[in-house]
């Protein structure tokens, strides 16, 4: 068997499929293993919460559970939104145009960088593997890195656009009002959702089924926290202004406390940036310097060997240092 597959793909292929068997396999094995858990931290907190004081009110034990039921229904969400298709996530990224766009465009950059990788001298064996790996893999990873994007705008204007709420709340406006008001006033992409979320009451749709599609479009723990205080206020009643107040508070907190952990892992992930960027740098340097001595790496089937072990290890480092810097709030 090992001979047939030496003979059809030659040692240099053979080693490389290994190699990205390998790679493949202990990217797997790390992702099961330092991926952070599912955030559910709410739901125990509450229900740690909800087994103190057995004196309590009825109504404080109903309101436990009701948002216990709301967390447990929004964290069967976040699963489903997590394996959402491509063209879903276009939709939350706010791109325009098909997926099978997409897919041609990222195509036709493999096909680039497969070019540019044989005019180099990189054998066609392993030029060619950069037209799938541009298609299949680099294509996702474009999208989510736009959904992060989209993401922290959406963040960073959520409080401002609970305050407008908040005022209209205590001036006497109607809920659906002071939407439409964040609708008009606040910038994007927040006045995008709002308004989609009016215009969807506005023909018949009830808030909840808004608010649910609304969570299914910005899978965040923030607007989490909106749709159940909103839909707890609205089963139970109370003050909604004051609900809406503390929760704008706290989502500035979480802000705080994000961008104080970002400083605080700063120059961590400035030294995972230069190790990482650096093997590059040098060979770059040493490519324009002495070409027939780096060139070696790629004409020698030993250089290769040597080459994708190198990519590999470090491929191996960086996967380690980014799952050790991505901390959970």
């Amino acid at each position: 068997m090992y001979s047939t597959l030496a003979e059809m793909f030659g040692p240099s292929g053979l080693m490389a499929g290994m190699g990205l068997l390998t790679f493949f396999t202990v990217y797997s094995v790390m992702y099961v293993f330092l991926a952070p858990s599912p955030t559910a931290s709410g739901a125990s907190r509450i229900r740690s919460e909800s087994k103190g004081d057995s004196g309590k009110k009825t109504k404080g034990a109903d309101r436990r559970k009701q948002i216990q039921e709301q967390l447990r229904k929004q964290e069967e969400m976040r699963k489903q939104s997590s394996k959402a298709p491509l063209s879903v996530l276009m939709e939350r990224a706010g791109m325009k145009g098909s997926v099978t766009s997409l897919y041609i465009k990222f195509s036709i950059f493999g096909a680039l960088v497969s070019a540019v990788l044989m005019f180099f001298g990189i054998k066609p064996l392993f030029a060619v593997a950069a037209l799938p790996f541009c298609a299949v893999i680099l294509t996702p990873k474009f999208v989510n890195m736009a959904i992060s994007r989209q993401q922290k705008k959406f963040i960073a204007e959520f409080p401002n656009a609970i305050d407008i709420l908040v005022r209209g709340v205590r001036t006497g406006l109607p809920v659906n009002e002071g939407m439409r008001v964040i609708a008009r006033e606040v910038p994007e992409p927040v006045s995008t959702e709002f308004r989609i979320i009016t215009e969807s009451t506005a023909v018949g749709v009830t808030l909840e089924d808004a608010l649910a599609r609304f969570y299914n479009r910005v899978p965040l723990s923030e607007v989490n926290f909106f749709n159940i205080v909103l839909g707890i206020q609205k089963q139970t009643g109370g003050n909604l202004a004051e609900a809406m107040g503390n929760l704008s508070n706290t989502l500035r907190e979480r802000k705080k406390l994000k961008n104080k952990i970002k400083a605080l892992s700063s120059e961590a992930k400035a030294s995972a940036g230069i190790i990482g960027s650096l093997p590059f740098v040098v060979g770059s340097i040493l490519f324009l310097i002495a070409p027939d001595y780096i060139s070696l790496l790629f004409s020698e089937s030993l250089g290769n060997y040597m080459l994708f072990g190198g990519l590999f290890w470090m491929s191996c480092g960086i996967f380690m240092m980014k799952a050790m810097m991505n901390f959970e709030i």
